[in-house]
């Protein structure tokens, strides 16, 4: 977001000067030819209350975190589901609307607000520190490792749960 303005002023050399950080990945495409304009965006992240009288919001509507980790789809199913549960508890009466709806959104904010910050921190896209760089050396040393932040990219595991893995210590190998 902070630089998304400077990039767009000349989006064709952005892009080159990207490509050009992988070597064989620049090497590959050099002969390529784009056939569509560059397009892209940065996008706001931000939290919304995802319910009112006689409405809810669900997935991107009520929250917003960088698509950088590709994890859209998959909250709006989430939240899907636990905004039927609390729609069912209102309209059943086992709930006032408000209670359920409320609960709702602390389940909803409690299960992503990790991902949320981890994915906020990734997208900034900031060269990393010594020590992930350490850590991502560490992680390309197994397969198992690899695979675990696979799954935390892929929000199947919550960033925490991996990181503090002790085959990702320091003096681990």
């Amino acid at each position: 977001m902070r630089e998304a303005e400077a990039h767009r002023a000349d989006a064709e050399a952005e892009y080159l000067a990207t490509i050009a950080l992988a070597p064989s990945l620049a090497e590959r495409t050099a002969s390529a030819t784009r056939v569509e304009r560059l397009v892209g965006t940065a996008v706001p992240n931000y939290f919304r209350t995802p319910y009112g009288p006689g409405w809810a919001l669900v997935g991107d509507a009520g929250y917003l975190k960088d698509f950088i980790t590709a994890q859209g789809i998959q909250d709006a199913f989430q939240d899907a589901e636990l905004c039927a549960r609390a729609v069912d508890e209102a309209l059943t009466g086992q709930l006032p609307f408000e209670d359920a709806m409320r609960s709702y959104q602390e389940a909803r904010d409690a299960r992503v607000q990790e991902m949320y910050e981890f994915t906020a921190d990734f997208a900034n896209l900031d060269p990393p520190t010594p020590e992930m760089q350490q850590l991502f050396g560490a992680i390309a040393q197994r397969q198992e490792t690899m695979d675990g932040f696979a799954q935390v990219i892929a929000g199947v595991t919550v960033p925490s749960a991996f990181f503090s893995d002790p085959a990702l210590a320091p003096s681990a190998g």
